[in-house]
């Protein structure tokens, strides 16, 4: 299986070939547009379940206005998968102000992301 470099911002990115960039730009355009969404499913199956990722199928859309299908991967899951990258993200992210997203693509190929929250409540002065 293919897989993008992961990393941190600014670490791998620079040594993206173009068309990945624009791919990762994308994916991260869609989960800002989606955390409304995504956000309350990660945490709501954090506190049941630990630790672990928000697996998003953005090969299939069951409905037309349906959104992709989902599901979280417990970290002991995970632990059993051949995926580094995605264990260490699920290890070491904050679950107070982070989460983890992997996204299932055409090709047999995936992204993963460790993704900031913007606070629930911003307070405006």
């Amino acid at each position: 299986m293919r897989r993008l470099p992961e990393g941190e911002p600014g670490q791998e990115h620079d040594k993206l070939p173009e068309w990945a960039q624009r791919e990762r730009f994308a994916d991260l355009a869609w989960i800002h547009e989606n955390l409304f969404a995504l956000r309350p499913v990660v945490q709501a199956q954090f506190h049941s379940h630990g630790r672990g990722a928000l697996v998003v199928d953005t090969t299939s859309r069951p409905e037309p206005d349906a959104g992709h299908p989902l599901f979280y991967l417990p970290q002991e899951v995970i632990e059993t998968f051949d995926e580094t990258d995605v264990q260490q993200m699920v290890t070491s992210y904050k679950p107070s102000r982070e989460m983890v997203i992997v996204l299932i693509k055409q090709y047999g190929r995936q992204s993963s992301y460790r993704v900031l929250l913007p606070p629930e409540n911003p307070q405006f002065n």
